[in-house]
């Protein structure tokens, strides 16, 4: 499914959506698939996909120890596309991979979106790409009809924010901090006033992500955005419990309860 459907389906239903980050490969390359399902059963409308990369600039200490995990036991993009390849088969709603643009740039562009392309994903975010440096790394995924999310902060000006929605399709991220990911306190008031200017210059979605962490600020967000981003508390939720037997079961309870559903 692609993104614009699957927020085409949401707004029949007048909701929100859940969206769901966690880290390919951790607590190791074999666990993803079954976490992404158990995610995505617990009522997650799209899997943000990341792909471990060693020096994760904005990733708080919860991600980082988790990708760090991920790549000590053989996280590599080999792997990650070979998952991309077994999820393709099972997982019903869409899957935006978040990246750093070394990997992507190691791999090749164009066949890192060719790769993409092949497994149905719906759309790409990376986290250190500059807008200006975007020309080839946006060429490749109109080419292959891959979206491109880029990031608007509290302190982008408006000249700036212009240019991003131009460059944007699927949905527009909304960082809520000024910071790194993890649990924090979230500013509705400014955040709902940022939301409003951003949609009166796009008719994209626009989803909040960064610092949310329990199912009231779920519920707070998807009052005045389109979506709420949620990936440092199920990644915690998933290092305190994946080695428990009833681990993915868990995961599904924990996952509904932060989306209410």
């Amino acid at each position: 499914m692609r993104l614009k459907d699957k927020f085409k389906q949401l707004k029949k239903e007048n909701r929100g959506a859940f969206i769901a980050y966690v880290p390919f490969g951790f607590p190791n390359p074999s666990a993803t698939k079954n976490i992404c399902l158990s995610l995505e059963r617990g009522g997650a409308d799209v899997i943000e996909l990341g792909i471990p990369f060693s020096d994760p600039l904005a990733d708080g200490p919860i991600i980082q120890a988790a990708t760090t995990k991920a790549l000590a036991n053989g996280a590599n993009i080999d792997k990650f596309f070979s998952c991309l390849g077994s999820l393709d088969k099972v997982l019903t709603i869409p899957v935006a991979v978040m990246t750093y643009y070394n990997p992507i740039f190691k791999f090749g562009i164009s066949q890192f979106f060719k790769q993409l392309k092949k497994y149905k994903v719906s759309a790409v975010l990376v986290v250190d790409l500059p807008l200006e440096e975007s020309d080839e790394y946006l060429k490749q995924a109109r080419k292959y009809d891959i979206d491109t999310i880029f990031f608007i902060t509290p302190t982008t000006d408006k000249e700036r924010i212009k240019r991003i929605v131009r460059s944007t399709k699927g949905f527009i991220y909304y960082i809520s901090i000024t910071g790194i990911t993890g649990p924090k306190d979230i500013a509705y008031g400014a955040i709902t006033k940022q939301i409003k200017g951003i949609k009166k210059l796009s008719n994209l979605p626009v989803c909040v992500g960064f610092g949310i962490h329990s199912a009231k600020q779920v519920a707070e967000v998807n009052k005045f955005s389109d979506g709420a981003i949620v990936g440092s508390s199920i990644v915690k939720f998933i290092e305190g419990n994946y080695d428990k037997k009833d681990f993915l079961r868990r995961l599904e309870r924990y996952t509904a309860s932060l989306c209410m559903k």
